[in-house]
């Protein structure tokens, strides 16, 4: 009994900080998106389902952090196992490279892309000069979802790095060893050893990415203002416009933390399923 009351102690802490920072700002967010001027009203919500740009701007969100999280996963993936084999010193200097990105902060990396990338940054005039490209056309991609895709690869990487190298540090290769000494050949022991093995950390390193994808503001704003409508940057428009709509933006808030929550709960909930593993 007296082990029990030490172990609530101890958590009292960490529970005050997740109320006081976490639960009670979203209740908040959630109880003000129920008003309009004072009067109960799910109104907010249900112009998120009438209106286009809240549509489109919920698939765009969806589409750009789907795409953000099946290439960092595909990049992240080798690139940790390089890093995990790489060992010694080696290791040590590549993972503080690798952390570097996870630094600086969304408009750094925005701009960045612009004076490399844009109609005239430092690669596309380079590229204009060896193969002839046409700046305006080059860049242009940047400015677009698309675009979006390439800078968040920046952060995000890092991040399946990271969680990776841990994974195959922790990973238990006597299993895959005794597999080649039963006749195993690679596609086989990749397929049924070292893919469930390392199935949750690319489970968690892939939902973190979504995650990350679906919230990021700054390198988005930074890249297109709010031309490029996600909804983070719409959430935006709703709070520094003359015009502000504030009850409209928490409502949104509160779509993107269900959405994200949602989707990441039924990934895991799929791809973690023991009738798949």
């Amino acid at each position: 009994m007296e082990r029990r009351s030490g172990t609530w102690l101890l958590l009292l802490p960490l529970a005050a900080v997740l109320g006081l920072f976490l639960l009670w700002p979203l209740a908040l967010v959630l109880w003000e998106s129920l008003f309009i001027e004072g009067r109960f009203s799910l109104d907010n919500y249900l112009s998120l389902f009438v209106r286009k740009l809240y549509r489109e701007s919920l698939t765009t969100s969806l589409i750009l952090s789907a795409s953000t999280a099946v290439l960092g996963t595909a990049i992240g993936l080798p690139l940790s196992y390089f890093i995990h084999r790489s060992g010694g010193r080696g290791k040590n200097i590549l993972l503080a490279l690798t952390a570097v990105p996870l630094t600086l902060s969304g408009l750094v990396v925005g701009f960045a892309f612009i004076v490399l990338l844009g109609a005239s940054g430092f690669i596309t005039l380079i590229l204009k000069d060896l193969i002839g490209i046409n700046p305006l056309e080059f860049s242009a991609f940047l400015f677009t979802w698309r675009g979006l895709v390439v800078a968040y690869l920046y952060f995000l990487i890092p991040r399946m790095i990271l969680t990776m190298t841990a994974a195959w540090s922790n990973a238990n290769w006597s299993l895959v060893d005794a597999a080649v000494s039963l006749g195993a050949g690679p596609a086989a022991v990749l397929r049924k050893v070292i893919f469930p093995m390392l199935a949750p950390a690319i489970l968690a390193g892939s939902s973190l990415l979504f995650a990350v994808s679906m919230g990021a503001f700054g390198t988005a704003f930074a890249l297109t203002g709010t031309a490029v409508k996600i909804l983070p940057l719409v959430i935006y428009t709703h709070v520094s416009e003359l015009s502000a709509d504030i009850a409209k933006a928490d409502a949104l808030a509160i779509v993107l933390t269900l959405v994200t929550t949602g989707v990441i709960m039924a990934y895991e909930k799929f791809f973690a399923s023991p009738s798949r593993g």
